[in-house]
């Protein structure tokens, strides 16, 4: 359970018995609400005890929580080796800076600390200069760190990496083009990602010209290609199911909620190692067997043709 705590102090929103208010004031333990409504009807001023305020269950406080920040430990921890080294390193600056000692500490002291433009009472400008001097960056850099450490100890040095896809690095021409190579393989056997890549190539150079679009090296178009196909059996699984994909609602399915008994049944069918006559065609088809969760009676029907016939 994530909890965080904001003073209580006038002018906070905050929900209470059902209705919207502000704090106008604070006295002791009376705390005196104002109606944030304006309108016929809205509620009226409320005076309540701090404690009979903080203790219902209908109080709220009506602000926006803190964005929460990922445990030092888990940070920390997910560290290799060399990331590990570096936020010492960092870190062991960022201190010399603050305390003078690498370390933090006059006890443990290492030779030759405290440095002279580091010594107790040197300004704090000037320990931002010569620090960014010493290691050939800007004093921005060096405030920062400062600052990071102050609001989050080591774990506020370890740099941030975002997640990106591989599809964020390609050309976006790239792109369009691949997607439209490969709708039109929808229907197709499966294609040679080799082929896909070249035919790709191919149409980009007599859309744009030749070294116009930026052409991925080869690993980083197979990677791009299984991105692009993913969910669609491009180039894996069978064709049909290639093609049952392809043809497959372009909706978003969501979970439907019944309304009243009856407005939806479950169905079930199976395929029968049982084989009928179609009395049109004279063929010999499958028969499939569909039945429903409610114990009805059973409908048999062939891959044929759409009639169903009730069985008894």
């Amino acid at each position: 359970m994530t909890t965080w705590t904001t003073p209580l102090r006038p002018g906070l929103p905050i929900s209470f018995d059902g209705e919207q208010f502000s704090i106008a004031e604070i006295e002791g333990r009376r705390v005196l609400l104002r109606p944030t409504a304006s309108v016929v009807g809205a509620p009226q001023w409320r005076q309540v005890d701090v404690a009979v305020l903080l203790a219902d269950p209908s109080t709220e406080i009506l602000v926006p929580a803190p964005q929460q920040e990922p445990a030092t430990a888990a940070v920390l921890s997910g560290l290799d080796d060399d990331a590990d080294d570096e936020l010492t390193w960092k870190f062991c600056h960022v201190q010399e800076v603050r305390t003078g000692y690498r370390l933090g500490s006059e006890e443990l002291a290492l030779p030759g600390e405290p440095r002279p433009d580091y010594a107790p009472g040197v300004p704090w400008m000037h320990r931002y200069a010569a620090k960014a001097a010493e290691l050939g960056v800007s004093e921005t850099t060096i405030r920062n760190w400062v600052r990071r450490v102050k609001r989050s100890g080591p774990a506020g040095l370890v740099h941030e990496r975002r997640a990106t896809s591989v599809l964020d690095r390609a050309d976006h021409r790239w792109l369009d083009m691949a997607r439209l190579v490969l709708k039109g393989h929808e229907k197709s056997s499966r294609p040679v990602r080799n082929l896909v890549l070249v035919e790709i190539e191919e149409r980009l150079a007599k859309e744009y010209g030749k070294g116009t679009v930026s052409i991925p090296a080869r690993t980083t178009g197979y990677e791009l290609l299984r991105a692009l196909a993913k969910g669609t059996n491009a180039f894996e699984g069978s064709t049909k199911g290639k093609r049952s994909i392809a043809d497959a609602p372009k909706g978003t399915y969501g979970r439907l909620r019944a309304t009243r008994p009856g407005e939806y049944v479950v169905l079930d069918t199976n395929c029968l190692d049982v084989f009928a006559m179609e009395p049109v065609t004279c063929r010999w088809v499958r028969c499939e067997l569909t039945g429903d969760g409610s114990l009805q009676p059973v409908h048999h029907r062939s891959a044929a043709d759409s009639r169903v016939d009730e069985v008894d």
